[in-house]
């Protein structure tokens, strides 16, 4: 399950309480789809470009590395090592973070290097780039005959994705929540939260449809709008601004999904915990999941 845009802003405001001001140590390459930020005070930053996997986090796990690290890596090491973060920014309602770093370069002036990670399925990729926003290299390379619109190669500048257009959930108000019931749109109210709202994940859609009207799947013809659109207000207004990272399980520890509020909709036999830091949480996350897929290979 990827992060949602909510999510990533609850996970980018730990990294900055975290590692700002820090200094990169080492830089690794585990794997072709992930790269490893060591720095100061043995912090772990983890970006993880695989097409099922995207996501950026702390994690307290270590990887195996190969023994010839990949040209991305060195490149990475050539240009970052000892660099100090000094911004970490996410665009609203966006899967995607910049990493801003302080460098010296080979004559020894100071340089502005910029890791951006775009954690978007299938076209998740990590670029870095120069002060002027050019492409010094990308995780995966895009050319003409793979997308006629964002090319990823070096030397050209890099272009940001088209911005999500939707409305954003936080700041909703009761009479904001009432017009958006009322006016014409899909009868349920999950796919109509889905719709409008940018920044939401089904599953969270979802969970606010059972807080609105008692049912993930309810609908609006027959529900009490007013009511509703005063209960869907509350819902983001304190669930949107503090976000908590939660695990969903099975009552036998598979884990079913991750969200940054509680997740009750599936009732019985599922359980809902919350965790300390949102890198423990993808970090029990992913290494369940991945217990239990080996497990079923076998």
């Amino acid at each position: 399950m990827p992060l949602d845009g909510i999510c990533m802003q609850a996970v980018a405001e730990e990294l900055r309480s975290e590692l700002l001001g820090l200094r990169i140590d080492k830089v690794q390459q585990p794997a072709r789809d992930q790269v490893i930020l060591l720095l100061r005070g043995n912090k772990r930053l983890l970006l993880n470009a695989g097409a099922n996997t995207p996501r950026i986090q702390l994690t307290a796990l270590t990887r195996d590395n190969p023994a010839e690290p990949p040209m991305f890596c060195m490149l990475l090491r050539k240009h970052l090592s000892g660099g100090r973060l000094s911004r970490i920014e996410q665009p609203p309602m966006e899967r995607l973070v910049r990493l801003t770093f302080q460098c010296t370069d080979e004559m020894g002036d100071q340089v502005e290097r910029t890791l951006v990670a775009e954690l978007m399925g299938r076209t998740t990729n990590v670029y870095l780039l120069d002060a002027a926003g050019r492409i010094l290299d990308c995780l995966r390379r895009v050319g003409l005959d793979d997308s006629a619109k964002r090319q990823a190669l070096p030397g050209l500048y890099y272009q940001e994705p088209e911005p999500v257009a939707k409305r954003r959930p936080d700041g909703l108000t009761a009479e904001e929540a009432l017009a958006l019931l009322t006016e014409s749109g899909p009868d349920r109210l999950a796919d109509r939260l889905l719709d409008t709202f940018g920044g939401l994940s089904p599953l969270v859609c979802r969970e606010a449809a059972l807080f609105c009207l008692g049912d993930p799947d309810g609908r609006l013809e027959a529900a009490d709008k007013p009511a509703a659109a005063r209960r869907l207000a509350e819902y983001f207004q304190t669930c949107l601004p503090v976000g908590q990272p939660y695990l969903l399980s099975q009552a036998d520890g598979t884990p079913k999904a991750y969200a940054f509020v509680p997740i009750v909709q599936y009732g019985p036999g599922f359980s809902c915990v919350r965790l300390d830091s949102f890198g423990a949480l993808l970090d029990r996350f992913y290494t369940l999941r991945d217990r239990r897929d080996a497990m079923r290979q076998k």
